[in-house]
């Protein structure tokens, strides 16, 4: 695999700053802080996505769960799905989608997947492998939005890629209903971006109603 490690020696983004100083400090240098925080924010969703992926890689190759208590029941994990679902009961399927990415873009080094958002790096997977590692194709994953990378694909490298469809409802109750359960989502379930929590609150419902719906669906 071309996957090189990466080290991160700048402060993390998720180490948030001292609002109180913050708020008490000279200007510039609270203007300054809060500068380099913000930065350091804007794109920590891109990152995010590869490095679960890779962690999760490395702990299903070397079988990692099995040196990891369970607390539930009082040894160790017996298998990788069970120590998933409990160390990320909120976003188990994101991280199995982050796994699915980093094991199919292999041939593409790691260094470039930290810096392409997921939904390039969905796209990135259904392009010919001779293709995804042009420079140009790379440079062009990191750096457009979706639907202009996946015209570029189509039109300039001859690939069937297609844009997902965004969820639209017309009824404006509606509206605010789903945008308030997406905020419940990233709130309660510490979602990723607006994509983790739809997908959530869709995994959520499945379940809920997944006996009953095979039930209907044998008796129509």
């Amino acid at each position: 695999m071309n996957f090189s490690v990466i080290s991160h020696p700048e402060t993390s983004p998720l180490q948030t700053p001292d609002w109180n100083e913050l708020r008490s400090e000279c200007q510039e240098t609270a203007g300054t802080r809060a500068t380099a925080f913000l930065a350091r924010l804007d794109g920590i969703e891109k990152h995010v996505f590869a490095l679960r992926g890779m962690a999760m890689l490395i702990v299903e190759e070397r079988g990692l769960y099995r040196w990891v208590m369970d607390e539930e029941v009082g040894d160790y994990f017996q298998s990788f799905d069970r120590w998933l679902k409990q160390t990320c009961p909120n976003s188990w399927s994101y991280c199995r989608d982050a796994l699915r990415a980093v094991k199919e873009l292999k041939d593409m080094p790691f260094t470039d997947l930290l810096e392409i958002k997921r939904a390039n790096l969905e796209q990135l997977k259904k392009v010919s492998s001779g293709v995804r590692l042009l420079p140009e194709v790379v440079r062009a994953a990191k750096s457009m939005p979706e639907k202009a990378f996946v015209e570029k694909m189509n039109r300039e490298h001859s690939q069937h890629l297609a844009v997902k469809q965004p969820v639209v409802m017309a009824e404006p109750d509606a509206c605010e209903d789903f945008e308030e359960a997406i905020e419940m989502a990233i709130v309660c379930e510490h979602c990723v971006g607006r994509a983790e929590a739809i997908r959530a609150i869709s995994i959520s419902y499945k379940q809920d109603w997944a006996v009953e719906y095979e039930r209907r669906k044998a008796m129509a």
